[in-house]
């Protein structure tokens, strides 16, 4: 059996190496919004517990949940911008700052 590499199984291996990055990235996020969305949903029972007046049912842990889950996506993205434009400023940074 000869093995050969071409162009196409480099660009195949290149490929699979982006898709199982992008999946872990991915895997990675759902985890964490998970885990934010369950702690959100359950901060009502445990502010009525701490006596703080708050209703605690099905429908308030719910709309707890949707507002952890929308501050989750607005700080994720918040965080790639940032991200994003420190990566941009890199070149300009000042290489003799500490």
């Amino acid at each position: 059996m000869v093995v050969e590499i071409t162009l196409d199984s480099i660009l195949i291996f290149i490929a699979f190496l982006f898709v199982v990055f992008a999946l872990y990235k991915i895997f990675k996020m759902i985890i964490r919004v998970s885990l934010v969305v369950v702690a959100a949903f359950a901060f009502p029972w445990v502010a009525q517990y701490a006596g703080l007046p708050v209703t605690a049912n099905v429908e308030t842990g719910m709309l707890f949940a949707f507002a952890g889950f929308g501050l989750f996506i607005v700080y994720e993205f918040i965080h790639f911008i940032i991200h994003f434009f420190r990566l941009l400023m890199w070149p300009f940074k000042d290489k003799n700052k500490k």
